[in-house]
């Protein structure tokens, strides 16, 4: 029996995210900042953004067993400090003048290694605690979600003013120490519970066979293999577009990030509502479909109202598209092959995202920001079609329940 959605392991992971997501918000501003500022290269930031992020879609998959071995809640608690130290040195070796560009690239690198152990782990927590009800996985994965994207009402936009104030490297420092707050706010009120042994048994890539047995779990797969390059395509071009839209003012472009935070606050709350109005499989494919819409808009000349009413809508979509997608895959993978299913889905789905921030640079220079946001817009647009097409068709199915049953 899965506990209430107010109990106190799930404010404390709730809360943990919330903390660190706002650290890591900052991060989103303050390290293509520095980036752009130390080289004043988009191609660059490209690089330390893409080649960065390689752990983070790759090492999934092995941390299944992993978290199998030690469990969800101890995986949390080493890889939110682990992160700690990995991000203070970015700071510390630039106050020091030896932090080289290479060096720079590794750093970033070396702590998605962690969170690539974190983001598989901190979902099955949810699942654990909470049991298997679709509307109330999806809840609190909704409050998950809005944790991550309502941290940008406040992260951003301090980071703009500490920005200005100390320089974009000593921001980093507030993102490290969040992830200390994060991990002893977890490993205090969390509880321990006994690893799954089962599926530590069934090998390493059992999960990735539970998956391409399950006709719909390919379908997603390959849908946000396809959106995760456009998407990361997005939001590599969007602080180059606010760092010349702002007039290179941190301030103006915190404010910019922090509307996205506030459209993610008010999806947040609809999550719960639409998930057991129309399952969360239906829900997901929608919001797909219709995200693509706020990066086409930002192709074309708007004034600063309208990037921000833009943004607002981005942020909507953020709840709407990712609690259900994740409330599918853990409602439908049986409890025993979760530490295995879900990690292995991570992998399988965001493994083309260094992809995009590799190519932002070149299509940047080459056609502008604004054309590239069409280009991430349309391609967003294809590529929810398979997922949106096969959903159309099997209308009357549940996801979670068509997933375990296709699969077994």
């Amino acid at each position: 029996m899965g506990s209430r959605v107010g109990s106190t392991p799930i404010r404390a992971i709730v809360a943990a995210e919330w903390v660190s997501s706002i650290g890591s918000s900052m991060t989103v501003l303050a390290l293509p900042w520095f980036v752009l500022v130390t080289t004043g290269s988009a191609t660059k930031l490209g690089l330390v953004l893409g080649i960065g992020s390689i752990p983070w879609v790759t090492l999934p998959l092995f941390a299944g067993p992993l978290i199998a071995r030690i469990g969800a809640r101890q995986t949390m608690v080493i890889a939110d400090a682990a992160r700690l130290p990995l991000l203070a040195a970015i700071p510390a070796l630039y106050s020091l003048d030896a932090l080289s560009f290479p060096l720079l690239v590794v750093l970033v690198a070396l702590t998605n290694v962690f969170l690539a152990a974190h983001f598989p782990a901190q979902r099955l927590v949810l699942a654990e605690v909470v049991g298997d009800e679709e509307s109330l996985v999806a809840r609190v994965n909704a409050y998950l979600d809005g944790a991550q994207t309502t941290a940008p009402l406040v992260g951003p936009a301090l980071a703009g003013v500490l920005i200005a104030a100390l320089g974009a490297p000593n921001v980093l420092y507030v993102d490290a120490a969040t992830f200390g707050v994060a991990a002893i706010a977890v490993g205090l009120f969390v509880p321990r519970r006994k690893p799954t042994t089962e599926a530590e048994e069934r090998g390493l890539l059992a999960g990735v066979r539970y998956i391409l047995r399950s006709r719909l779990l390919v379908v997603l797969c390959v849908t946000m293999l396809t959106m995760e390059f456009f998407f990361t395509l997005f939001t590599t071009t969007l602080p180059v577009f606010l760092y010349s839209h702002s007039d290179q003012n941190a301030r103006i472009a915190g404010v910019f990030y922090a509307a996205m935070g506030a459209g993610a606050l008010l999806g947040m709350p609809v999550v719960s509502g639409v998930v057991r109005r129309f399952g969360a499989l239906h829900v997901a494919a929608g919001a797909l479909v219709l995200g693509s819409i706020p990066e086409l808009l930002l192709g074309f000349p708007l004034p600063a109202v309208g990037v921000a009413a833009v943004l607002v809508l981005q942020g909507i979509f953020g709840p709407l598209t990712g609690a259900p997608i994740f409330t599918v895959i853990t409602t439908g993978t049986p409890a025993a092959l979760r530490n295995l299913v879900l990690p292995a889905a991570f992998g399988l789905m965001f493994l083309t995202g260094p992809l995009g921030p590799i190519a932002a640079g070149p299509l940047i220079n080459a056609v502008g920001v604004r054309m590239v946001f069409v280009i991430a817009a349309a391609g967003s647009l294809v590529g929810s079609a398979p997922f949106a097409i096969y959903v159309a068709r099997h209308r009357n199915l549940d996801g979670a329940a068509s997933a375990t049953a296709e699969a077994t």
